[in-house]
């Protein structure tokens, strides 16, 4: 019986989509590609390990982008222009916890990039906690950082079910008895997500 669902944001709960974004707030094209091959080619997942404040990230990116340093500011001032809420997101986790289901966090998110973004995911007033990958210095797939949730929440993990956009995420859960899904789209996780709690 499942009890547990654990959810990834990125890809799953949460859009996002840097190229679009930075267009939208007025970056030229070679700002747009030198933010892609320098920025979000690495650097910005590299990122979600550490706990860095808004004037420490902003010195980072400006030192990986000489030259851009007006647009590396504008790029944080208007954050929420590359991320935004899936539309299903906020009914889908409303439904879930109806139906008694606890519903937790497991994400790879820097501190500041979090901390700004979060206040527009209103979804997360459904959560009943998780684990973002800052607090401990730890990214997906690192197992570590499943144990953590495991230990901290005192899941079974055969009674959980963790839902990922990325294949190698979802098989170092099931390395740990966690049932996982592959998200694809709504409709498809949502599918396995009832044959799993039969």
């Amino acid at each position: 019986m499942i009890d547990t669902i654990i959810f990834d944001l990125g890809g799953v709960l949460v859009d996002f989509h840097p190229i679009d974004g930075m267009r939208n707030i007025g970056f030229s094209e070679k700002a747009v590609e030198e933010f892609e091959n320098k920025i979000f080619s690495g650097l910005w997942e590299e990122c979600d390990k550490y706990q860095y404040s808004d004037s420490q990230i902003r010195q980072l990116f400006k030192e990986r982008v000489p030259g851009f340093e007006k647009e590396v500011d504008m790029l944080w001032d208007n954050l929420h222009s590359i991320t935004g809420t899936r539309e299903y997101s906020n009914q889908w986790l409303s439904d879930l916890k109806d139906n008694g289901y606890r519903l937790l966090v497991l994400s790879n998110f820097g501190k500041n990039s979090f901390e700004i973004n979060s206040k527009i995911y209103d979804f997360l007033k459904y959560m009943d906690g998780g684990i973002i990958s800052y607090e401990l210095g730890l990214v997906k797939p690192d197992d570590a950082i499943y144990k953590a949730l495991i230990e901290k929440y005192d899941i079974v993990p055969e009674r959980a079910v963790f839902i990922d956009d990325r294949e190698q995420n979802v098989e170092a859960a099931k390395d740990l008895g966690i049932r996982g899904i592959v998200f694809e789209n709504y409709e498809q996780a949502q599918r396995e997500l009832e044959c799993a709690m039969l």
